[in-house]
């Protein structure tokens, strides 16, 4: 009899220590959406940036110039939805961008391309960006809002 009641205090004392670790609910985290590098950009800069632009002059070497006859309708078009419209050197795409980092990041189809943009400046009615060639070369273009 002192044999079965040890038996039973032992499983007593043994459920006593492990039903605690059985039925505590394992802790849950929320995971965040993937970030895009960096800092996002906040309702005013957005607001500032989602629109169309238009090259006004484009510095490279430290040499500001007018746009060519080639690049005369350059410009690009950012959507708060992250779509992009896109013309460089007069050929159109289209595609997504992403901040981060204090640069846009862009990815176009037809051409495909991946570009980054670092911004240099951007206001209402201004907007400089830097975008640094495979061979390191950096160039800037200044853009006004379309009109």
């Amino acid at each position: 009899m002192k044999t079965s009641l040890k038996i039973a205090a032992l499983l007593i004392i043994g459920c006593m220590f492990t039903t605690p670790l059985f039925s505590q609910k394992k802790a849950t985290t929320t995971k965040k959406a993937p970030s895009s590098g960096g800092a996002s950009l906040s309702d005013e800069k957005s607001k500032m940036l989602c629109k169309a632009w238009k090259v006004d002059t484009i510095s490279e070497f430290g040499v500001d110039s007018r746009p060519t006859s080639k690049q005369a309708a350059d410009g690009i078009t950012f959507v708060a939805d992250g779509s992009l419209f896109m013309t460089m050197e007069g050929v159109a795409s289209t595609g997504k961008w992403t901040y981060g980092g204090a640069r846009i990041n862009t990815v176009t189809t037809s051409p495909d391309a991946k570009m980054s943009f670092k911004i240099i400046s951007l206001a209402d009615n201004r907007m400089v960006l830097e975008y640094q060639t495979p061979d390191l070369i950096r160039i800037q273009y200044v853009y006004k809002p379309k009109k």
